[in-house]
């Protein structure tokens, strides 16, 4: 059966939001942990958190002078995708922020979470962007 319909736009059955938690530190009034929200980040953000996470650099000498090498930086881009994908706790609010004494939405998470939690963070975002496969299969699809 060939029905096109179901690949029509209001057929689209959209990604839902997905909760952790995250973190034992931030417990609510009956001593739960907090659960933290995240939601997909749209295929044009993505683009441009991996366009924020490659480095292109001439090459100076030898047989490639004047040819560039990109190198993309895998850590960097699931930072960049952890931060994106959180929207609760809300990372990028100043007053948020103000009580870590840090600027920026990465520079809080990495105040406020281990990195052992950051990684959990990282597997939730990872799995709300229906990553099914390893990061390190995403960065050889990047690099080709």
């Amino acid at each position: 059966m060939n029905n096109l319909t179901a690949f029509f736009a209001h057929s689209k059955k959209e990604n839902e939001n997905i909760k952790r938690a995250i973190s034992k530190k931030f417990l609510d009034e009956q001593g739960n942990p907090i659960e933290w929200e995240f939601a997909p980040v749209s295929p044009e953000r993505d683009a441009d958190l991996k366009s924020e996470s490659t480095k292109r650099s001439m090459i100076t000498q030898g047989k490639r002078k004047g040819q560039f090498n990109t190198d993309f930086d895998h850590f960097k881009y699931q930072r960049l995708l952890t931060v994106e994908s959180i929207v609760h706790p809300n990372l990028k609010d100043k007053e948020l922020q103000d009580s870590y004494g840090v600027i920026g939405a990465d520079a809080l998470l990495g105040k406020m979470l281990t990195i052992g939690e950051i990684a959990d963070a990282s597997a939730a975002a990872q799995e709300v962007n229906g990553f099914e496969t390893e990061l390190e299969d995403l960065v050889e699809e990047v690099k080709n």
